[in-house]
């Protein structure tokens, strides 16, 4: 899982990138053994997770992890985009569209299916449209996930919310405290979208017993100023009430429908799980 090292550069960054201040999603695209970062990004992916948890830990432990939630990612998107029919996507807080994101994974099942991404970091805005600059079918929208009703008003100018959607939430509720309403956001996009539409999600799990993990996800709150809340699989499984969660339900994301003969090194836990839209 790292990084491939015949991958091409691109060193130059597209109009509104700033390549030497390193970005958060830029530096998992690196992780990820993608090419859509600089030497910014690489300097500090190969120093900021040396003590990331988990067996591997380090800098090959933050890569486990994170093929495990794309590699669910892409399972999920490619059972709605074939078995399900669902043609369109919309997918928030999405990071850069990059290494098996929704519209490969979707278009490996189906050619043709549109997909709107929405972040609210300009640099990934401007990165992710231009990489998507030559795509028809797929849009990057500068947004708050937080503000469902302002994303859907200008997504409805891509997608038609008359038919099905699968409305992909993956890394993202973990990042809404419960005082705010975290189960609002789904609601409200829900509440937007036909019977037959999807949620897929996923979300950091908890375990009030990994001291370890506890410590690292402290320290890289006051790092990245962002709060992050795991929560168990009874208060994830809560996000999908009302709706038909499809087997194996909410799960480790290494467990979601995982290829025949899967195997290879534990990631740390995160859930996942899909369910529709009665």
């Amino acid at each position: 899982m790292s990084e491939n090292p015949s991958a091409p550069r691109r060193e130059e960054a597209p109009v509104g990138v700033n390549a030497m201040i390193p970005n958060t999603a830029r530096i998992m695209d690196y992780l990820l053994g993608g090419t859509a970062n600089f030497a910014s990004d690489r300097a500090v992916g190969d120093t900021a997770f040396a003590n990331w948890p988990g067996q591997p830990g380090g800098v090959e432990g933050v890569r486990v992890d994170l093929h495990a939630a794309r590699d669910a990612l892409g399972r999920i998107v490619s059972h709605l985009a074939g078995e399900c029919g669902v043609r369109q996507f919309l997918d928030l807080a999405s990071g850069l569209p990059t290494m098996g994101n929704t519209h490969e994974a979707a278009r490996r099942a189906a050619p043709g299916c549109r997909v709107v991404y929405v972040d609210n970091e300009p640099g990934v805005t401007a990165h992710g449209q231009a990489l998507l600059a030559s795509d028809a079918d797929t849009v990057f929208l500068d947004g708050d996930f937080r503000d469902p009703h302002d994303i859907l008003r200008r997504a409805a100018k891509v997608l038609d919310f008359s038919r099905p959607v699968g409305l992909v939430l993956f890394g993202v509720l973990h990042f809404v405290e419960d005082t705010d309403g975290p189960e609002r956001i789904p609601a409200e996009l829900l509440a937007a979208v036909p019977s037959g539409s999807y949620l897929a999600l996923s979300h950091f799990a908890k375990d009030d017993t990994d001291v370890a993990l506890n410590a690292m996800l402290t320290e890289m709150d006051k790092q990245t100023g962002d709060s992050v809340v795991r929560r168990t699989r009874s208060e994830v499984e809560r996000f999908f009430d009302g709706m038909d969660v499809v087997p194996p339900g909410v799960v480790p994301t290494e467990s979601w429908r995982p290829p025949q003969g899967a195997s290879g090194p534990a990631p740390l836990p995160m859930w996942c799980g899909l369910a529709s839209k009665r």
